[in-house]
């Protein structure tokens, strides 16, 4: 996978799936010492993963997966307002905990965006250092999941929420696309919506803003895996069977989430290789 163009890692977001991407991220560079991708568009879980891998910050990202995320202070189902508490998340564990190196983050040279849902107007919009956000907003933006944290976060003059709330995979694959990304990895923790899990979705949208009613409904109603891409190369990563479910906080689960995203960037190293070409 040679051909000319940026680079680009896509991590589309799953709530605690996502402790896959940061095994996958962790292997890429303290194995493969692949670290510098130019483009990385990560969505919802993902988020922060992009942000610590940006900041080279392998080990932190490692530890809030594997020691700082498995307290009911963090997730609890009793706590129904507010199952994900990601004010705790952002406050408590990315600012205090594992403290994430918000200058390094802005002067990465890995061109950064994470999606976010704009609430009232129901497009997607992708925050970027040249937006001149506070990352960490951008990440409570990012991981303010509907049904389970439930808050808008006030950026910029709008209001956002979780970015796949709307958006599919041919979204940002298109968005990295358009930043000339030619040479792309895929990492996608999300699956379609069923006839059952579709029911609270489609009441969701009902009762909120008509703009995100029509993104949730074309959400919905596409297939929210399928891609195409002209003239660019794609390796995509869909793992199955994934020892973590959107609200896990069992460690042990945790940890076999985390450590099956090493053990698939170690199967694909031959074909990771062009991202550090």
């Amino acid at each position: 996978m040679n051909e000319p163009g940026k680079t680009a890692i896509i991590m589309v977001g799953g709530a605690m799936k996502s402790a896959h991407g940061g095994g996958f991220l962790y292997a890429l560079a303290t194995e493969l010492g692949i670290t510098k991708p130019d483009i990385m568009i990560a969505s919802s879980g993902n988020a922060g993963n992009a942000f610590y891998y940006c900041a080279e910050q392998y080990e932190p990202m490692k530890r809030v997966w594997l020691e700082r995320l498995s307290t009911r202070k963090f997730i609890s189902l009793w706590r129904f307002w507010r199952v994900m508490d990601v004010d705790y998340l952002v406050d408590e564990v990315f600012k205090k905990q594992e403290p994430l190196d918000i200058q390094k983050v802005k002067t990465s040279s890995i061109q950064w965006h994470i999606p976010l849902a704009d609430y009232d107007r129901g497009k997607t919009f992708y925050a970027s250092v040249r937006d001149n956000l506070d990352p960490f907003e951008i990440l409570r933006a990012a991981k303010a999941i509907p049904f389970l944290f439930g808050k808008r976060i006030p950026l910029a003059h709008h209001r956002y929420i979780d970015g796949e709330a709307g958006a599919i995979l041919q979204d940002h694959l298109s968005h990295a696309l358009s930043l000339g990304a030619r040479n792309i990895v895929i990492l996608n923790h999300t699956s379609n919506w069923t006839s059952l899990n579709s029911i609270p979705a489609r009441i969701y949208g009902r009762l909120i803003a008509h703009g995100m009613h029509d993104a949730i409904l074309r959400d919905i109603a596409n297939d929210v895996t399928a891609w195409h891409a002209t003239n660019a190369r794609v390796i995509l990563l869909s793992p199955t069977n994934l020892a973590c479910g959107t609200a896990t906080i069992e460690q042990s689960c945790i940890k076999a989430t985390f450590d099956r995203g090493v053990q698939d960037a170690r199967a694909l190293k031959d074909h990771l290789r062009m991202l550090s070409e």
